[in-house]
């Protein structure tokens, strides 16, 4: 019986290992790609407990493409998730040239590789929310894409790549624009990482310092949006979709639910300051999610108030 292969482009993150985790439960082979084999990088593999089960391949920057696409030509796998990048957008205002290029290179081989080829491999690639810039009220997929970062542009131009070579090449791609999702794998330059470390590890002398806490997120649960990817690139009809829970709240909002929980007086916590406040930052994000859940049937098992508890608990799941 043929096996079948799974590639993961950015194992090493968050998404990565929790959807190497959910393919290994459905007896994927799984091959995933990291830029680095150092042990901390491997952190989120050896918290799931599958880093013995994932074939490993380290590339680098300059070669990552004509690697990736020679190892699809070799191994022929059914599908490929592209989860690396750039993902922060504090940090794609200091480096655009490497957001642009970590969002796009590695696209753009795979996307070229199955054009020239003809190959029937089914592409996932992970788009995110900050692309619609927060002009509108309320995205959908129909929504026009106003992104105010190098990292929302960076992810725009990856989204729209993608939907051109489906409409013109007939690639099987497909875009999934991802909203905030978080879990206890969640690396440290993320602002809910942040704000969990200081109540896990609460010191009467120190406060919590925040910039603007009135932004909006829908903040989802990483291993219900992992299933939602999966249900995408094996979806009959391909198509981009929105994920999702539909719920929004501000991050003041996360941060005195969490101080609540853990008694902390909210005298500790201190918003607003100047120094930690981005140029340019979307301020509020209300997704709809109707479209997916039409579709594919996908609905999130856990909405905000189920995912504070996990993350202070350190769930893994």
């Amino acid at each position: 019986m043929k096996k079948n292969i799974a590639f993961i482009v950015g194992i090493t993150g968050q998404d990565g290992a929790y959807l190497a985790h959910y393919l290994k439960k459905k007896n994927f082979t799984v091959v995933g790609f990291t830029r680095s084999l150092v042990a901390n990088n491997l952190k989120n593999l050896k918290k799931l407990d599958i880093l013995n089960q994932i074939n490993l391949i380290k590339y680098k920057e300059d070669d990552c493409g004509a690697l990736i696409a020679n190892k699809m030509l070799k191994l022929k796998p059914s599908q490929v998730y592209i989860l690396s990048g750039l993902s922060s957008v504090g940090k794609s205002f200091l480096s655009p040239t490497e957001t642009y290029k970590s969002n796009l290179i590695i696209l753009l081989s795979i996307l070229e590789t199955c054009r020239k080829k003809k190959l029937s491999t089914k592409i996932y690639n992970s788009s995110s929310t900050d692309c619609f810039g927060g002009k509108t009220k309320t995205c959908n997929e129909k929504t026009i894409f106003s992104p105010v970062s190098p990292y929302g542009r960076a992810k725009s131009s990856a989204h729209w790549l993608v939907r051109y070579y489906r409409d013109f090449f007939n690639v099987s791609c497909v875009s999934g624009i991802v909203s905030n999702h978080e879990s206890t794998l969640r690396s440290e330059n993320f602002v809910t990482k942040k704000i969990i470390n200081y109540v896990n590890n609460f010191n009467p002398k120190k406060k919590l310092i925040m910039g603007n806490t009135n932004v909006h997120r829908d903040w989802g649960w990483a291993p219900d949006f992992v299933e939602a990817i999966f249900e995408m690139n094996n979806a009959k009809k391909r198509n981009d979709y929105l994920i999702s829970t539909g719920k929004s709240v501000s991050l003041d909002y996360f941060i005195k639910k969490i101080f609540s929980i853990r008694k902390i007086d909210k005298n500790f916590y201190i918003a607003n300051n100047q120094k930690y406040k981005r140029t340019n930052e979307v301020k509020k994000v209300f997704c709809d999610s109707t479209k997916i859940k039409k579709n594919l049937n996908w609905k999130p098992k856990h909405d905000i108030d189920d995912i504070i508890p996990k993350l202070l608990n350190n769930d893994l799941f």
